[in-house]
Parts: C-alpha cells; sequence; structure tokens
C-alpha cells in the first residue's frame, strides 16, 4: 500500500496528540526505554481520556475514520435478529448482550427487529468503555419505543451472572492490542517503540518467551516455519479475553463478525508483511505511528484462534461463514421484496451491494457462531466453512 496522504488534524485534534505522546513517550521511559506493540497499541487505543477509543474523537460513520456494517444499512441488523430468533425463543427471559456497540446502530435495528416478530427482550446489555460512543449510543437508542429503552443497560463489566440468551460482538476482536513479530535468519523479533529524542520510532528486540512460544505453536500448526523477513501480528493474550466474555454467557449463542482468515491463511507467503491496518479520515493504511490517538489501528482476525479458544471453554463451533452468506439465509432479500416504495426498495439493493460484494464485505468479512449450552438447529442452509479451520 503506498504513503497515504491526509488533511492536517485540526488544532485540538493536534493539540491532543501531543498531549498522547508526551504521556506515551512517559509510558517509554518507565518501561527502561522500550514497549511492545502490543503495549504501545494498548495505550494509543485505550488509555484513560487519551486513547483513540477512550477520548471524544469522532470514529464511525460519516465524517469518522471507518464505517461499519450497521451505518451502512439496517438490513444487516435486521439478518442479525432474524438469524438470533431460534435461540432467544428458548429461554422464557432472554437477554442480549453487545460487546462493543459503535454507535448503537445495530442495537437498534436489532430491537426493532425483535419488536416486529414478537420477541421481549428481559435485557438488551451494552458493554462499552469508550464514553463518546456510550453518549452516542444513547442517543440513537433514545429513538426507540420507552418499552425498548427501559430494559437497554450499560456496563463496565460483565454481569455477574451470566445472561440466557446471545452475546454479539461486530468487528470488536480485530481492535484488541497484538503482537507484532518479524524473522530475521531464524530468529524472531518482537516489534516495539522507542523514541530517539522527540521522535517516535520502531525498534525490534528478542522475543519474549511468551511470543516466542505462540509463534512456535503457530508454526506447528501450519506445518512451516516462516522465512526471513517476515512480519505478522499475533494475539498471545486473546484466550484470556475470551475467557472474560464467556462469563457473561450462562447459556446462548455468541456471534462474532469481523474480517479475518483461518490460521493457515492468516500467515499464508502471500502475507508476509501482515494483517495490520490504520483507519485515520476514513482513509485505510499501514503506518500504526502516525497522530497517535487520533487513529483506530486494527487486524484482521484468526479465526481459528477464536473457535479453539472456544471450544477450549466447552463451547460447540456452530458455524463458520462468509458474512453474505449469513446475511442471505437470514431472510434479507424477503424483507427488500415486502417493501412497497420503488425508491427504498432500490436503495436497500444498493446497500446490499456493499454487504453482499466479496471485494467489499461478502467475504472479506466472516461471522462465526458458537453455542453454550444449547442446542442449535437451524443453519443447515448456510454455506459453512468450519472444514477450513
Amino acid at each position: 500500500m503506498s504513503k497515504t496522504e491526509f488533511e492536517k488534524p485540526d488544532q485540538e485534534a493536534l493539540n491532543h496528540t501531543m498531549l498522547v505522546q508526551e504521556h506515551l513517550k512517559n509510558e517509554v521511559n518507565d518501561h527502561e526505554g522500550w514497549l511492545s506493540f502490543y503495549n504501545f497499541m494498548n495505550f494509543v487505543l485505550y488509555k484513560p481520556t487519551l486513547g483513540y477509543y477512550t477520548s471524544g474523537t469522532h470514529k464511525i460513520g460519516l465524517g469518522g475514520d471507518f464505517t461499519t456494517a450497521p451505518e451502512i444499512s439496517k438490513l444487516f441488523g435486521i439478518a442479525i435478529a432474524n438469524q438470533l430468533l431460534p435461540a432467544l425463543r428458548k429461554y422464557k427471559k432472554p437477554s442480549i448482550l453487545e460487546v462493543g456497540a459503535g454507535s448503537g446502530k445495530l442495537a437498534f435495528d436489532i430491537i426493532n427487529q425483535l419488536n416486529n416478530t414478537n420477541v421481549e427482550l428481559d435485557h438488551y446489555y451494552i458493554l462499552e468503555i469508550s464514553g463518546d460512543l456510550k453518549d452516542r449510543q444513547k442517543r440513537t437508542l433514545s429513538q426507540l419505543p420507552n418499552k425498548n429503552q427501559v430494559k437497554i443497560r450499560w456496563l463496565n463489566k460483565l454481569p455477574e451472572e451470566g445472561i440466557e440468551g446471545a452475546i454479539i460482538a461486530n468487528e470488536v476482536i480485530d481492535a484488541l492490542p497484538f503482537e507484532r513479530f518479524k524473522i530475521i535468519d531464524n530468529n524472531i523479533l518482537q516489534i516495539g517503540i522507542t523514541y530517539e529524542g522527540s521522535q517516535l520510532i520502531e525498534k525490534e528486540k528478542v522475543a519474549s518467551p511468551l511470543l516466542r512460544e505462540a509463534i512456535k505453536n503457530v508454526e506447528k500448526d501450519i506445518g512451516r516455519s516462516f522465512d526471513t523477513g517476515f512480519v505478522s501480528e499475533i494475539q498471545v493474550h486473546f484466550e484470556d479475553w475470551f475467557k472474560s466474555i464467556d462469563k457473561g454467557l450462562k447459556s446462548g449463542i455468541a456471534l462474532f463478525i469481523d474480517y479475518g482468515y483461518t490460521r493457515k491463511d492468516y500467515y499464508s507467503l502471500q502475507k508476509d508483511n501482515g494483517n495490520m491496518i490504520c483507519h485515520f479520515q476514513n482513509k485505510a493504511h499501514i503506518d500504526p505511528y502516525i497522530y497517535p490517538g487520533l487513529q483506530d489501528i486494527s487486524a484482521s482476525i484468526d479465526f481459528s484462534l477464536l473457535a479453539d479458544s472456544a471450544f477450549n471453554l466447552g463451547y460447540q463451533v456452530e458455524l463458520y461463514c462468509h458474512q453474505s452468506d449469513f446475511l442471505m439465509s437470514g431472510d434479507i432479500l424477503a424483507f427488500i421484496d415486502s417493501e412497497s416504495d420503488d425508491k427504498e426498495r432500490i436503495r436497500m439493493n444498493q446497500q446490499i451491494k456493499q454487504l453482499f460484494l466479496p471485494n467489499i464485505m461478502g467475504e472479506i468479512f466472516k461471522c462465526m457462531l458458537l453455542s453454550k449450552n444449547c442446542n442449535i438447529t437451524h443453519l443447515e442452509g448456510v454455506k459453512d466453512l468450519r472444514h477450513m479451520l
């Protein structure tokens, strides 16, 4: 990807990124002059009041840095709701827990569709760390009927007792902090950052034992060693994160939607510079070090890692498929056909192209459906890719 040109941020944004850099430099000094990429990413995305997700920067949709599927069309949320229905109907008082609810648009569309299908939720929980996004969610969801609004609960931590129903995480895992590594002459180097004067620069060190073991396990799993010069990412703390999410579900399903690959594709020879992607001013690029605190940093996810972590905690992997196939089986086309307004039907058909076309979202994004203490029998019509995991 060639170097991307950006408009200069306004003075308020520049002041913020300068403040982030000042604190980041102190953090580097506190860690003997070097931070792993994991710790760098955790700082610039999640440090309270400073990080990209914990400050007031505008992130999603028009004027933000990236656009998610719920912002494109309500059809996304309608299809998701339809896919959740069979599991929700198994419980007298079903609830939904959405992890990282963005602008609140997905929650809004799901709740509206459940209203149309006469499914009454006990609660709709939202686990959100961003105060800015929480405010946007509240504004969006204030447009729902009062009977729905009183059942929405914002959480700072997962419920003490897990819910019965469904957990949803749309484009959440890609933004979890990860380590980056580089192979030089069969040696594993851990990528991190340091400062030379006031200049933030990338610097490698010999990999930690934890990172080295994780990479060796990946090499064993894919059946080859990484060549010299190979650069990629790895989630060394992912199972701990999944264990924390698991506490939120007593019985039901967990749906994860994100862009990513199976492990063999993730670490393929063709991806020798990794899967990291950054977003700033609604442009994608690959420089994680510009404007710290003002841009998003993420990476495609290793769905094999998600499946392994879930299986180790007693989940069943019920489905792994392309987003387009999952949405198609959620009666999304029938909803369009039922629209009586010709202009609205044409508009929805344009929206669905973005959600379905392979090179936009349809096949780049995948869906993984997990079950816990819950039998799932309604997915026979979806093209299943579990054999690739």
